[in-house]
């Protein structure tokens, strides 16, 4: 098996085994290719996760451009970090929660979400403080060593006074549980947070920033093509690809990837096995499902 697969990360060698549909799906599953701003983002919420209780605890607030790749870093950072369950799959030790903030949020709607994410159902029609003190009951029943909050640029949807309302409930929980808390969101996130002075000390700004053509971009490109179930190399490596790339992403690490997943889907239903920098213009241009519809209709066709 080895032979030929040198490009490949060993991990997916016995991907290349299974039909189509199988090979495509596992294309989706999440991956992560380490690079240093992500790996510093995981370090700086490792170091919040292992903080001890306290009477002002840090928080962070990552922020950057949509796509710019915040869900890819969560995603991997809760992987690294599961919850301790018991041999009922019950968790005994929750070490994160992670939720979304209401697109149009308000007190009622926040603890709602927090209520979700620590697994129980919200009730409906419920005021806003019996909903608050629900969270809060729950919150300290098994309080979590951390707290996630994505969309939080969402607070912008709401009027000056709601924001500060909000704002104020996300340092009310943090003192209240002793707990740090990582917000997510655009770079709109961070003006929203800057409203307020307590809040912008207490939130540690953590931008990531758009890719630049680099060496750096390059290897992120490479390492991440050895992840895809291929069985003839691609020269994603060649400063062609690498142009047309960051063309195609404008440095939006999510933006990246799907454009090399999407490649790479169609590489294996064209039967080429590689990706080039056409099927990169394909991709970007018709995007995948219209692709593998029409690719598909061919193969039926010549059936």
């Amino acid at each position: 098996m080895a032979n030929g697969l040198d490009h490949l990360h060993v991990g997916v060698w016995s991907y290349l085994e299974g039909p189509i549909d199988e090979r495509v799906s596992r294309l989706y599953a999440p991956k992560w290719v380490a690079y240093s701003r992500g790996n510093e983002a995981l370090v700086r919420m490792a170091h919040l996760l292992n903080h001890p209780p306290s009477g002002r605890i840090p928080c962070m607030l990552l922020h950057g451009d949509s796509n710019i790749g915040k869900t890819m870093i969560v995603e991997k950072f809760v992987r690294d970090n599961p919850n301790i369950c018991n041999e009922f799959n019950e968790v005994e030790i929750r070490k994160t929660v992670h939720l979304q903030m209401p697109a149009n949020p308000c007190d009622n709607k926040l603890y709602a979400q927090i209520i979700e994410g620590l697994g129980v159902q919200p009730p409906v029609n419920r005021r806003g403080t019996d909903m608050e003190l629900l969270g809060l009951r729950l919150l300290h029943r098994q309080p979590p060593k951390l707290m996630i909050i994505d969309e939080v640029h969402h607070l912008l949807a709401g009027s000056v006074r709601e924001q500060r309302q909000l704002l104020n409930q996300l340092k009310f929980i943090s003192n209240e549980l002793r707990m740090p808390i990582v917000a997510l969101g655009t770079s709109e996130a961070l003006y929203a947070m800057q409203t307020d002075p307590q809040i912008a000390s207490r939130f540690e700004p953590f931008s990531l920033p758009k890719w630049r053509e680099s060496p750096e971009f390059r290897e992120f490109v490479v390492s991440f093509g050895r992840l895809l179930p291929l069985e003839k190399p691609s020269p994603l490596a060649d400063k062609a690809i690498i142009q047309k790339l960051m063309g195609k992403s404008g440095g939006l690490t999510g933006k990246v990837t799907t454009l090399l997943t999407q490649a790479a889907e169609l590489a294996i239903r064209q039967k080429t096995e590689f990706i080039s920098a056409e099927l990169i213009d394909q991709a970007a241009a018709n995007g995948i499902y219209k692709l593998a519809r029409l690719d598909s209709d061919s193969e039926m066709q010549d059936f």
